[in-house]
């Protein structure tokens, strides 16, 4: 199989904690050595990556290289996503870099669980259609999502570390907040309609993930059957339990050992409309938004070609 045209790096220099600032002169490196023409370009602040990649997908390049966590990759995705439904976009096929403190899509999704091996994988650029979702609010935001979307305790810790601007503790201010809020977290209730169909209502809900990937939250292993080219999203909720029941339910869920479990419901769908509390915490791939509920969720099926493995 022929070399990949040239390649655009999106590289985010904060992500993992400064990670991907020092692993970059590493990549250009072995980007060198296979011979692969590319350029390099850094982000400086919050939705850099989603502007550089929208004009990119016009000039020509092969393949755009997200390099950093999810929240990277999902900013990369939107302006892939935009650029193609103004019609700017000329082919372009999408490579993910893993080096951010979450990389759950890359290894959730089956793609790569080191940079080492997607620097490799542009040699044999095999490609593979992946889903993204669309989340709606009443509001009127929109956001495309690559890998999850999460409605309660994990959007409130998500919401704490970066209001407390505590990120520079790395998962440190996360297991924090994540033990925190077992205590001080209040689940809700949440209802649920699936493609259009009669909905279900679920008590004092503590998560609801909603993903593309089998894993969320910086490993958990939420819907151990999700597939992100099956046209369909998987939803989790957690619900009905006790506090004390909450952190040992979380630990089952790290290895998908907390299927057929007590308050543990598992769909999948094309497409879902969602009702919370007002305020209830929310988070699209990481990042939080003031949903206004409810809200939709909706598959577009096969949006974008991945770089894969190429490997015989």
């Amino acid at each position: 199989m022929a070399l990949p045209g040239k390649v655009l790096v999106i590289a985010n220099p904060v992500a993992g904690h400064g990670r991907t600032k020092k692993r970059l002169p590493a990549v250009r490196g072995a980007l060198d050595e296979l011979g692969i023409p590319y350029d390099v370009v850094e982000t400086e602040r919050r939705g850099h990556a989603t502007e550089i990649s929208k004009a990119a997908a016009a000039n020509g390049y092969d393949v755009l290289a997200a390099m950093g966590g999810d929240g990277t990759l999902s900013e990369v995705v939107n302006g892939l996503m935009v650029a193609s439904q103004e019609g700017t976009q000329n082919p372009v096929k999408l490579a993910v870099i893993p080096s951010g403190t979450g990389n759950d899509f890359a290894v959730g999704s089956g793609l790569f669980a080191t940079w080492e091996g997607a620097v490799r994988a542009l040699l044999r650029p095999n490609v593979k259609y992946m889903d993204v979702f669309q989340f709606s609010d009443s509001s009127g935001f929109k956001r495309y999502v690559v890998n999850s979307v999460g409605i309660g305790y994990d959007a409130y810790v998500v919401k704490r570390v970066a209001e407390l601007g505590s990120r520079k503790l790395g998962s440190l201010s996360y297991m924090y907040e994540a033990l925190r809020g077992v205590f001080y977290f209040n689940p809700g209730q949440i209802s649920i309609s699936v493609d259009g169909g009669q909905g279900a209502t679920y008590e004092k809900t503590w998560v609801c993930a909603i993903t593309n990937s089998q894993i969320f939250g910086g490993g958990l292993k939420v819907n151990p059957g999700a597939l992100p080219d099956d046209g369909r999203l998987n939803v989790a909720f957690l619900h009905g339990i006790p506090r004390q029941s909450l952190l040992p339910l979380i630990f089952l869920v790290r290895n998908g050992n907390h299927v057929g479990k007590e308050g543990v419901v598992l769909k999948d769908a094309a497409s879902i409309e969602l009702s919370a509390p007002d305020g209830f915490p929310c988070h699209v791939d990481g990042d939080t938004v003031d949903a206004r509920f409810p809200a939709t969720v909706r598959v577009i099926p096969g949006a974008l070609p991945f770089v894969a493995n190429g490997a015989p």
